[in-house]
């Protein structure tokens, strides 16, 4: 797996063999930034990478300009992997690992940011609901920033606040804007 675009572009990141796994496909990730390109402005930006697994989404944002990612994973083994990868691209100032459940830090955040990424494991898409439910309501993500979940076709986002939608396959990527269109 290696980092798309950006000043870190080319570079491998480390993972393991684990059921728990599924990363974020390099086409998918391109063609999230693509799209967030035309949303938003990551220069300078605040991002929230759930469920971070190998932090591909979170390190892609630092690559094309986040000053700042919180990566939120339960799995201590995945958060050393995550903490290994950060040390070789050089970017520790700019990552902050969070090992918890990601239920856990919604209800402790007291943090606003300007894009927030989900990628639960499809076994609990039923729980993307009250996820992006609970950033909704307590305002994690600013006004003006984005929520991109990463889901099966069993999570179904809500349309009054649904910017853009992509179907990679049986993976859909939901662009969700905080405020209603």
């Amino acid at each position: 797996m290696r980092i798309t675009g950006g000043t870190l572009r080319s570079r491998k990141l480390r993972s393991i063999e684990s059921a728990k796994l599924r990363p974020a496909t390099d086409r998918l990730r391109e063609t999230m930034f693509n799209i967030l390109a035309n949303i938003l402005d990551l220069k300078g930006a605040a991002a929230l990478d759930l469920y971070a697994g190998t932090g591909s989404v979170g390190f892609e944002t630092i690559s094309r300009g986040a000053e700042k990612v919180v990566f939120v994973e339960a799995d201590k083994k995945i958060a050393d992997i995550l903490k290994e990868n950060s040390r070789a691209l050089g970017v520790e100032e700019k990552c902050e690992i969070r090992v918890m459940k990601v239920e856990k830090f919604l209800k402790l955040c007291d943090e606003k940011f300007d894009i927030a990424y989900i990628d639960p494991p499809y076994a609990v898409n039923r729980t993307t609901d009250k996820i992006v439910d609970e950033i909704l309501s307590r305002k994690i993500v600013n006004e003006s920033g984005i929520i991109c979940v990463e889901h099966s076709k069993d999570y179904s986002p809500p349309q009054s606040l649904l910017l853009r939608q992509k179907v990679f396959g049986s993976t859909f990527l939901s662009f969700i804007k905080p405020e209603e269109k």
